[in-house]
């Protein structure tokens, strides 16, 4: 008999795993509290397809003092989840490429993913790091200059730059990926509901009942935030409704620790992000970049998609219910510095996205320590190139099926 379970969240990381659970036959039922798929931390969020690539000096993230001083704690202990992290970043690039293959899921996707180090003490570091790299099983080269800027002609032949690391993966814009898969997904039987707000979960021997509510919009919601299914769909019934399941995966960020009742230790990690149509020109035709560009002392992430550039960073910390005011300035200042003149700036999109973030910024990914739950929260922590992988390895445990690759130190666990 198939197992029943009930997915909460229908961002990129609840419709891949909602996808790989119908794969392995189990009824699933998506609920959402939105009106669409992928439209909140997964709709403007960083288009990168990278693994994981440790010690990387990346950009200062604003955090409260207290944070920071967890983080500091934290990442001494988080060692021994690096080799976890890296071989799941790699099954995820492997398995988007095999959806995108087997599916004919076409998401905007370019091939290429380069590092930028930008002066000589970046260089040296990367030198130092590269046998370390290489024996975590990544595909990475340490390019000079000139062969950087001959991968990307686009660049600025001003801007300081020391060298490049080439490593596998590239771009692809998480949203379009994730609706095309939502479409697989139904036609394997998975049932999205939207508008829908999880109220709470509770154990009942060896089943989870799931009390759910159908919440209009209070206005009509905007093109961004409107699903066309559930548009025309009939509205259920007012009032709170209980559904057993045999698992629930929590896959709503943030909302976990409210739904659980209980304390987990996240924060917001918010990102600004400019999206802009990509400057035409017969006479140059090299502007902007052909593939990934990754900037670490910027905290910058510049992607081609399509004939659209992506740009996310301003990376900040706050607490669960705090907000955030992004940069964007900040950001069309580091596209203009790597790849001057590239877009039409009249025509940009600004956005922003707000996820869980761990104090180690490791995701939260296993059993959420009762027979029957689930997590899966935070695996776009470095752009959306982990999240199929974390999918199919969860799945797969909650079929009690042998997964893929041990996730074991990525668990919650880890934070007690």
């Amino acid at each position: 008999m198939s197992r029943s379970v009930a997915v909460i969240g229908a961002g990129l990381a609840g419709v891949t795993t909602a996808y790989e659970l119908a794969t392995i036959g189990c009824r699933v039922q998506v609920f959402e509290r939105g009106g669409s798929i992928a439209g909140q931390a997964s709709f403007a969020s960083s288009a990168m397809l990278a693994p994981f690539v440790p010690h990387l000096t990346e950009a200062a993230t604003p955090a409260p003092l207290a944070w920071r001083w967890r983080r500091w704690r934290a990442s001494r202990r988080a060692t021994a989840a690096v080799p976890a992290l890296v071989a799941l970043s790699q099954l995820g690039l492997e398995r988007t490429a095999a959806l995108r293959q087997g599916l004919g899921v076409d998401d905007e996707s370019t091939d290429g993913l380069l590092i930028a180090l930008s002066d000589a003490k970046r260089l040296a570091a990367a030198e130092a790091r590269l046998e370390d790299w290489k024996s975590l099983g990544l595909a990475v080269a340490l390019l000079d200059a000139d062969q950087a800027r001959r991968r990307e002609p686009g660049l600025n032949a001003e801007a300081a730059l020391a060298g490049a690391l080439a490593v596998q993966g590239g771009t692809g814009n998480a949203r379009l990926f994730a609706q095309q898969l939502r479409n697989r997904a139904q036609r394997l039987g998975v049932r999205f509901q939207f508008h829908t707000v999880a109220k709470g979960v509770a154990a009942h021997g060896n089943a989870w009942t799931l009390r759910h509510e159908y919440m209009p919009p209070a206005e009509p919601p905007t093109t961004r935030f409107l699903d066309p299914e559930a548009a025309g769909a009939a509205a259920p019934p007012p009032g709170p409704r209980d559904e057993r399941f045999d698992a629930i995966v929590l896959c709503n960020g943030i909302g976990a620790a409210t739904l659980l009742g209980q304390r987990l230790p996240l924060a917001a990690q918010h990102e600004a992000s400019v999206t802009a149509p990509l400057r035409l020109l017969e006479a140059y035709p090299d502007l902007g970049p052909r593939a990934g560009w990754l900037d670490p002392a910027r905290g910058l992430a510049i992607a081609r998609t399509g004939q659209r550039v992506r740009i996310t960073g301003g990376l900040a910390i706050t607490g669960a219910r705090e907000k955030h005011q992004p940069d964007f300035e900040n950001l069309h200042r580091g596209l203009q510095h790597w790849f001057p003149g590239s877009v039409l700036h009249q025509q940009v999109q600004q956005g922003k996205s707000r996820r869980a973030v761990t104090a180690d910024g490791l995701p939260l990914l296993g059993h959420g320590g009762q027979p029957g739950l689930w997590l899966n929260l935070s695996p776009g922590g470095q752009g959306w190139g982990a999240a199929c992988g974390a999918a199919q390895v969860l799945a797969q445990l909650i079929a009690g099926e042998t997964p893929a690759l041990d996730i074991t130190a990525l668990g919650p666990q880890r934070l007690a």
